[in-house]
């Protein structure tokens, strides 16, 4: 059984199966004035907040989760859920119920919204989405490549050639900055 699946229903769905324990649970992942929000489906999770929890915090530190979020431009600090998981809270049942209340987002770029990124994510974390990053560069210039190879020009061509240099300088990039990967750190893989 595959741990983390996912389908892309359309630009505001996302239908979510994850494996916890030796169950499989799904979610909905969706957009909703401006915030993305988790709703899990399940009877059992629905109807025991303490395992909800439990769910959804393994999820959101599931790898392929994050990757996923990474591609379709999601922060992982954003998400929000209709199953309020503060385990002191006393209005659980009154608050489950309510449609979830947007909060205003840092400003993008702001010191709040690094600092944000910087408690919520690793190095390792920050190196995976500067690497994806550099892979839809990678593959968009290689994309106009072939369009302009389709058009009967190739090397020579002083449009084909620019490409190709940038095209080889995100390649030359994303090994370098995948070599940072290999640095050992020590101790607690998060260190500020």
């Amino acid at each position: 059984m595959i741990p983390f699946s996912f389908e892309i229903v359309n630009d505001s769905t996302i239908n979510i199966e994850y494996v916890f324990g030796s169950e499989k649970f799904v979610l909905n992942l969706f957009l909703r004035q401006g915030v993305w929000t988790i709703h899990p489906f399940d009877g059992m999770l629905l109807g025991n907040r303490d395992l909800c929890r439990s769910v959804i915090a393994d999820l959101l530190r599931n790898k392929d989760f994050q990757i996923m979020l990474a591609k379709q431009g999601i922060a992982l600090s954003s998400l929000r859920t209709t199953i309020d998981l503060d385990q002191s809270s006393p209005e659980y049942e009154v608050r489950s119920r309510r449609e979830p209340e947007p909060e205003v987002d840092p400003e993008p770029g702001s010191i709040d919204d690094i600092r944000e990124f910087i408690e919520y994510n690793t190095i390792d974390d920050i190196i995976d989405l500067e690497l994806t990053q550099l892979d839809r560069k990678i593959a968009f210039y290689g994309e106009i490549l072939k369009y302009i190879f389709m058009q009967n020009l190739g090397p020579g061509d002083p449009e084909f050639d620019k490409i190709q240099s940038l095209q080889r300088t995100f390649k030359e990039t994303r090994e370098r900055i995948a070599g940072h990967k290999d640095f050992d750190l020590g101790g607690d893989r998060k260190r500020f």
